[in-house]
């Protein structure tokens, strides 16, 4: 049981980050098509954001590691 728990909390904030990645380089592509004079700007926050959105992941993991101990 303690397996299961393990690895539901670490997949459930690891999909969700995914998914966060997903829609922030969907985003960005989209912006930077429409304006492609800004992508400098664009990339800088794009990156940002999706340490941001990582950071959902480790949080898990930690989490994870913390209930299984």
């Amino acid at each position: 049981m303690e397996n299961i728990a393990f690895a539901l909390a670490y997949a459930l904030p690891a999909l969700g980050a995914a998914m966060g990645v997903g829609l922030i380089g969907k985003g960005a592509l989209g912006a930077a098509g429409r304006n492609p004079e800004k992508i400098g700007e664009l990339r800088t926050l794009m990156i940002t954001a999706i340490v941001f959105a990582d950071s959902l992941a480790i949080i898990g993991i930690i989490v994870g590691f913390l209930a299984k101990g």
